[in-house]
């Protein structure tokens, strides 16, 4: 497929992820022109297509997108909110795969984006952190560190944070068992549980009862 033919079929309203995706991997003429396109392309219909593309694709195939990571990493200090999403969701896909330990470089800038300047790029940040827990366990405690942490230095309003904790209490039930900070853990999910958020309290009085959390009075 020529590149300006790609471009025209990809910026159509109505475009066709799965066949896009299905090119995105057998094809590495059709990655690279993604790739350049979601960087460079300045039409919102084309870019955007092109991480929608490259987000399904290098979650199903990490290892054929790794070597895209120093052209991905950049995007996570760009000034426009997508491409800041576009980072933190392909790059936390890639670590699947991130046998250089790439991240490691990289974290402390990505986890500062729970505190984005656009709440939603927040949002994308702790989402995708539960994604890079699961395939790199290692960073668990990193995370767990700056998830507790969230109120004293997050400048979002408060019903904002507390939508933020539903994404963070996510993590918590998906690590409660193998974490050994229990009471940390515990504490969080205490505080949750009179949240502003309606969502969030309900999330948090949900894991009191599975997790049999002692409320204190």
């Amino acid at each position: 497929m020529e590149n300006n033919e790609l471009i025209a079929k990809i910026a159509v309203k109505d475009f066709d992820l799965e066949a896009f995706a299905r090119l995105a991997v057998e094809d590495k003429g059709i990655r690279d022109e993604l790739v350049s396109q979601m960087i460079a392309n300045p039409d919102i219909m084309v870019y955007y297509h092109c991480y929608e593309v490259l987000s399904k694709a290098s979650q199903a195939e990490p290892q054929l997108f790794y070597p895209y990571w120093p052209d991905i990493a950049p995007l996570l200090d760009h000034p426009n909110s997508y491409h800041r999403d576009f980072a933190l969701t392909i790059l936390a896909n890639l670590t699947q795969v991130d046998h250089q330990d790439l991240f490691a470089s990289l974290a402390d800038q990505y986890v500062a984006h729970i505190n984005d300047a656009k709440f939603c790029t927040g949002q994308y940040c702790v989402r995708n952190c539960q994604k890079i827990i699961t395939y790199k366990p290692e960073t668990l405690d990193f995370f767990l560190d700056r998830l507790f942490d969230l109120d004293t230095y997050c400048d979002y309003p408060a019903k904002q944070k507390d939508l933020l904790k539903y994404d963070v209490l996510v993590i918590l039930e998906q690590v409660y068992d193998q974490s050994p900070r229990k009471d940390q853990i515990n504490a969080f999910i205490r505080t949750a549980s009179k949240a502003v958020s309606p969502k969030t309290r309900k999330k948090a009085d949900a894991l009191v009862r599975k997790f049999s959390i002692q409320v204190l009075a």
